[in-house]
C-alpha cells in the first residue's frame, strides 16, 4: 500500500515537473548603435524537436516576450531587414526567464539599384493577343474608340474596327457580349481608364465552340477586361456644344451636340447606356438595314436572307440616337447568364452629288453628268439577347431571341445628260417612297456532353420571319427626250426561314476527334410588286397594274448538306478539316400570264481547313482555307424586263449558275514582350468562278416591251464569268521609342482585284 501510494506521489510531481512553462523575456537592439530593433522576427525551435517552430516579434522598443514555452533548451534565430541574422540556444528551466540583450550587427550595405523596363504593350497565348492597356497613352476623357487607334494592328475608321487585317464582329467585356453585334457602340461606351486589357482572338460559333470542332462559322472579336475597381460602381461622362454658321445655306445655321455613357457595374450585374443627339452628322450607332435602303440585298452568303449592321449613307444627318445594354447571372453556381441590348435612332440624312464619267472603247466614247439630291428620314428600333442556362456539367442550352424593326421615308431626284459619239439624251427621275418593315428571330442551340471526353452532340435551329412593305411613286422619262412618266408602286414582299444543324464528335484517340455534321435550311421569299401608270396626281384609284413594270413572284430554297470533320489538338497546336455535300434547290414562280415556273437544282462539294501552329510564346501562325457557294435569286433568274427605271432597263437570265468561291486566310504573330515589339502580317486570297457579272449594252437602240417602246441608255443582264480574282496583304509593326516616351505604330497594305465584266455587244 505504501508503494503504491508513494509511486502514485512520484508520477504526480514527474508529470507537473514535465508540464512546467517558462515566460521568456529579451530585447533586440542594433549592435553598433544600441537602439532598439522593433519587428524583428524571432524564430524558436525545440533542441530536440527543430520542425516545432514557433515565430514571435520583436515589439515596442525592441521588448522581446514569448509568454510560454515548456521546459527545455531552444534554438533562436533572429532576423530584420538590414541585419545579419543573429543565432544562439537558450533553456528553459524557471517560471521566468530573461534571455539579455540581442544584438543584431548591420548588415552589408549596397547603393540603392534602379532597372527601368518599359511597359508590358502585347502578349500572345494561342491565337490571342493581348494589349496592355497602361502602355498606350490616351487623353483623360477617351474612349475605348480613342484607346484602340493607339495599339498595333488595330484600325478604326468610321465606327468599323479591324484587327490583324479582319473585321470585329462582336465586342465582349470581361467576357460577355456588350450591345450585341453593333460594335461602333460599344467603343464608344466605355471610358479608356476602365480597361486593363484589350484582347484580340478568333471566336467560334456557339455550336463550335462546345464541341471544340471549328465550323468555320467563327468571327474575329474582341474583349475588353476592366480593370477590377471598376467592376463594382458608378461611371460615365456626358458633354455638349453648340455653334452658329452663319455661312451655311443648304442646312440648319444653329449647330448642335449633346452626348453621353453611363455604366452601373455591380459585379456580374451590368447596365451601360449611351445616347447621342446632334445635327453636325455624328453618327454612334450603327443600323440594322433590313428593307436592303442601303444598298444590301438582304440575302446572306448561303442563299439565306440575312440582315446587315451598316454605317448611315453619306451626307449630313440629323441624329437622336439611344442605346442600353444589361448582364447578369443568376442562380447558386450562375447557372443562369444573361446579356440584352435595346437600341433606337432617327436619322434625317440630306445629301447632294455631282458625278461626271468618261466613257472609253469598247463603249462609245460618252460623257455622262448627273446631279442628285436626296432628303432619306429612317427609325430604328432593335432588340437582342442572349440567354444561356447551364442545365449541369454536361448539358448546356441557349437561347437567343431578336427583334427589329425599320421605317425609311426616301425622296431622291436625279437630272442626267449624256452626249458624245451615241448622240444627246436626257434623264430625269424622281422618287418619293415610304418603307417600313420587321424582322423576328430565335435562335436555340442544346449541347450535351455523353459521358467520355470528347463525345459530345450539338443541336442547333433558328427560326427567321421577316414582312416588308415598300409603297412609293416616281417618274422618268421614256425615250431620251420624251415626256416624264408618272409611276406608283405598291410592294410588299415577305419571308421566312428555317434551319437546322446536327452534330455529333467523337475522340479517336487522346489528341484527335472525329465529327459528323448534318445542315438543313428551307428560305421563302414573296413579293408582289404592282406598278401603275398614273397621272400627275400619283393617283391609282380605277387603274389596273401595268404588267411591264409589275413584278410578282414567290420562291423557296431548300438547301441540305452533310460531311464528316477531324480534329487533331495537342498542346499549342491545331489542326480541323471539314468536307460537305451539299444541294440546293429552288422551286419559284413569277406570277404572270405568259411566265413559266422557275426550277433549279445545283449539286455542289465544299470544305474548310484550319491550321494553328503556335511556334513558341512570341510566334504563332494561323491558316485558314475554305470554299462556298451563293446562289442565284429568283430575281436574277427571271426571263422579266424591270423598266421602273426606263434610262436603265435590266433583265433576269434563266441560265445563270450559282457562284463557286476559294478563300485562303494566312495569318503570322510576333510580340517581343521583352522589347516591347508588335508585328502582324496577314494574307488573304479569293477565286471565284462563275461570278455573277453585269453584262451592259449602251444604247442598245429601241426595246419594245408590253407593246411600249424603249430606248434606254443602259441595257443590262446578270451572267457568269470566270476570273474574279481578290488579294490582299496587310502588315503592321509598333515598338516604343524610349527617348520620346511614346510608341510608334506603322501599317501598310495592298489590294488587288481583278472584277470579270461584259461591255458591249447585244
Amino acid at each position: 500500500m505504501k508503494r503504491l501510494l508513494l509511486s502514485t506521489l512520484f508520477l504526480f510531481f514527474a508529470v507537473a515537473a514535465f508540464a512546467q512553462k517558462g515566460a521568456v523575456s529579451g530585447t533586440v537592439l542594433d549592435a553598433d548603435t544600441g537602439e532598439s530593433v522593433a519587428g524583428a522576427v524571432l524564430e524558436v525551435a525545440p533542441v530536440k524537436t527543430p520542425d516545432q517552430k514557433q515565430y514571435f516579434t520583436s515589439g515596442y522598443k525592441g521588448a522581446v516576450a514569448i509568454p510560454s514555452l515548456p521546459y527545455g533548451e531552444y534554438r533562436l534565430t533572429v532576423s530584420f531587414l538590414g541585419y545579419n541574422n543573429y543565432e544562439t540556444t537558450f533553456r528553459v528551466a524557471a517560471g521566468k526567464q530573461n534571455i539579455g540583450r540581442i544584438e543584431l550587427k548591420p548588415g552589408v550595405q549596397i547603393e540603392t539599384v534602379v532597372k527601368e523596363a518599359k511597359a508590358l504593350r502585347t502578349s500572345q497565348k494561342g491565337d490571342t493577343v493581348s494589349y496592355n492597356a497602361g502602355a498606350f497613352k490616351v487623353t483623360n476623357d477617351a474612349d475605348v474608340e480613342g484607346l484602340l487607334k493607339k495599339m498595333p494592328g488595330i484600325t478604326v475608321s468610321d465606327g468599323t474596327v479591324e484587327a490583324q487585317g479582319e473585321q470585329i464582329k462582336k465586342v465582349f467585356v470581361d467576357g460577355k457580349e456588350f450591345f450585341g453585334e453593333d460594335v461602333t457602340t460599344a467603343i464608344k461606351s466605355l471610358p479608356a481608364q476602365a480597361v486593363d486589357r484589350v484582347e484580340v482572338y478568333n471566336k467560334l460559333s456557339d455550336a463550335a465552340e462546345f464541341s471544340g470542332m471549328d465550323d468555320g462559322e467563327g468571327y474575329k472579336a474582341l474583349n475588353i477586361v476592366t480593370h477590377a475597381n471598376m467592376r463594382q460602381g458608378q461611371f460615365g461622362k456626358l458633354y455638349a456644344g453648340y455653334g452658329y454658321d452663319a455661312d451655311t445655306k443648304t442646312e440648319a445655321k444653329n449647330k448642335y451636340v449633346v452626348g453621353g455613357n453611363a455604366n452601373i457595374f455591380s459585379g456580374s450585374s451590368r447596365v451601360s447606356v449611351i445616347g447621342l443627339f446632334n445635327n453636325i452628322n455624328q453618327q454612334n450607332f450603327s443600323f440594322e438595314d433590313i428593307l436592303g435602303v442601303s444598298g444590301g440585298s438582304g440575302r446572306g452568303r448561303r442563299g439565306g436572307v440575312g440582315q446587315y449592321m451598316v454605317r448611315p449613307q453619306s451626307g449630313v444627318a440629323s441624329v437622336n440616337a439611344i442605346g442600353i445594354n444589361y448582364s447578369d447571372t443568376w442562380g447558386k453556381r450562375d447557372q443562369v447568364s444573361f446579356q440584352g441590348s435595346y437600341f433606337f435612332n432617327n436619322t434625317d440624312t440630306r445629301n447632294r452629288s455631282t458625278i461626271d464619267k468618261w466613257y472609253e472603247s469598247p463603249m462609245p466614247v460618252d460623257t455622262l453628268s448627273t446631279r442628285g439630291y436626296s432628303d432619306t428620314e429612317s427609325y430604328n428600333h432593335r432588340f437582342n439577347a442572349r440567354l444561356e442556362w447551364k442545365i449541369s456539367d454536361n448539358q448546356n442550352l441557349m437561347v437567343r431571341p431578336s427583334f427589329s424593326y425599320q421605317s425609311n421615308d426616301p425622296l431622291s431626284t436625279t437630272q442626267g445628260w449624256q452626249f458624245g459619239e451615241s448622240g444627246y439624251s436626257r434623264t430625269e427621275n424622281r422618287s418619293d417612297a415610304l418603307r417600313h418593315g420587321y424582322n423576328v428571330r430565335t435562335n436555340a442551340v442544346y449541347r450535351a456532353k455523353l459521358g467520355k471526353d470528347g463525345r459530345t452532340i450539338t443541336v442547333d435551329g433558328d427560326v427567321n420571319y421577316s414582312d416588308n412593305t415598300n409603297n412609293s411613286n416616281s417618274f422618268s422619262n421614256v425615250l431620251p427626250l420624251s415626256d416624264l412618266r408618272p409611276d406608283g408602286v405598291d410592294a410588299p414582299w415577305g419571308s421566312y426561314r428555317l434551319r437546322g444543324q446536327f452534330s455529333y464528335t467523337e475522340p479517336v484517340a487522346k489528341y484527335a476527334q472525329v465529327s459528323l455534321q448534318y445542315r438543313i435550311s428551307y428560305d421563302y421569299q414573296e413579293r408582289d410588286k404592282k406598278s401603275y401608270i398614273t397621272g400627275a396626281d400619283y393617283s391609282i384609284a380605277g387603274l389596273a397594274p401595268d404588267g411591264a413594270l409589275s413584278n410578282s413572284y414567290r420562291s423557296n430554297y431548300l438547301t441540305q448538306s452533310a460531311g464528316p470533320g477531324f480534329r487533331y489538338s495537342k498542346e499549342r497546336n491545331t489542326f480541323i478539316a471539314n468536307v460537305f455535300y451539299q444541294r440546293s434547290s429552288l422551286d419559284g414562280q413569277i406570277v404572270r400570264d405568259d411566265a413559266d415556273k422557275i426550277r433549279h437544282s445545283y449539286n455542289n462539294v465544299t470544305y474548310f481547313m484550319m491550321g494553328q501552329l503556335n511556334i513558341n510564346r512570341e510566334n504563332s501562325l494561323r491558316l485558314y482555307v475554305s470554299s462556298y457557294t451563293d446562289n442565284p435569286s429568283i430575281t436574277d433568274l427571271q426571263n422579266v424586263a424591270d423598266v421602273s427605271d426606263a434610262q436603265n432597263i435590266t433583265k433576269g437570265n434563266p441560265d445563270l449558275n450559282p457562284t463557286y468561291s476559294h478563300r485562303v486566310n494566312f495569318h503570322y504573330i510576333n510580340s517581343n514582350v521583352e522589347k516591347g515589339r508588335t508585328f502582324m502580317w496577314m494574307f488573304s486570297m479569293q477565286n471565284t468562278s462563275d461570278y455573277n457579272a453585269t453584262h451592259v449594252v449602251s444604247n442598245p437602240g429601241t426595246i419594245t416591251l408590253g407593246g411600249v417602246q424603249y430606248k434606254p441608255n443602259y441595257y443590262s443582264t446578270p451572267v457568269n464569268l470566270d476570273g474574279y480574282w481578290s488579294l490582299r496583304t496587310h502588315l503592321s509593326y509598333g515598338f516604343p521609342i524610349g527617348f520620346l516616351k511614346s510608341n510608334f505604330n506603322v501599317m501598310a497594305g495592298v489590294s488587288y482585284s481583278l472584277t470579270p465584266s461584259m461591255l458591249g455587244g447585244e
